[in-house]
């Protein structure tokens, strides 16, 4: 669907760059497309269309509207090891979660990430999974995943955060 996509020009490029930028996606910039997040995230394993580094490869390239549409930003478990794995702390889930913004903003909300964002409010973690704890300790991490699950005040900030956004307006929660 994006393969062999080009620069569109500077100014779509800076605009699109300043668009994530500003909702959250401050490393956008620092990657480097070495592939460590595409090697730990669900979304790549399962063959959505974005995964963060193309998502990212994008937003450098200057692509905002092209992909509004792609759902596969949705399906994004928030599991957070792109974030432990990336060499140039780039935080592709918070670049992930920055484009999602941008999308709610515009409306663009995909009816398959319902259940998800729910949980997301509801629980502050979108995907539940104990099938990696074991992994995570055998590499050296912590068994669970640090999430908002553990963090009372940061499940309160995300609600705020959600009820205040256009996201609200979709009469989700």
């Amino acid at each position: 669907m994006y393969e062999g996509v080009v620069v569109l020009n500077e100014k779509d490029r800076e605009l699109a760059i300043k668009t994530i930028m500003e909702r959250g996606g401050d490393g956008v910039l620092r990657c480097i497309q070495c592939g460590a997040c595409q090697s730990t995230c669900p979304m790549a394993f399962a063959d959505f269309t974005l995964n963060p580094r193309k998502l990212i490869r994008l937003i450098q390239l200057g692509f905002l509207e092209e992909m509004i549409e792609d759902s596969s930003t949705w399906a994004c478990q928030a599991c957070n090891r792109c974030v432990e794995i990336c060499p140039r702390n780039v935080k592709p889930f918070e670049i992930v979660f920055a484009y999602r913004r941008y999308q709610a903003m515009e409306l663009a909300f995909s009816t398959s990430a319902v259940q998800s964002q729910m949980n997301l409010y509801m629980k502050g973690h979108a995907v539940f999974s104990e099938a990696y704890k074991e992994t995570r300790q055998k590499v050296g991490l912590p068994p669970e995943t640090p999430t908002a699950v553990s963090y009372p005040e940061a499940l309160k900030e995300i609600q705020t955060l959600i009820e205040n956004s256009p996201i609200m307006e979709l009469g989700l929660f």
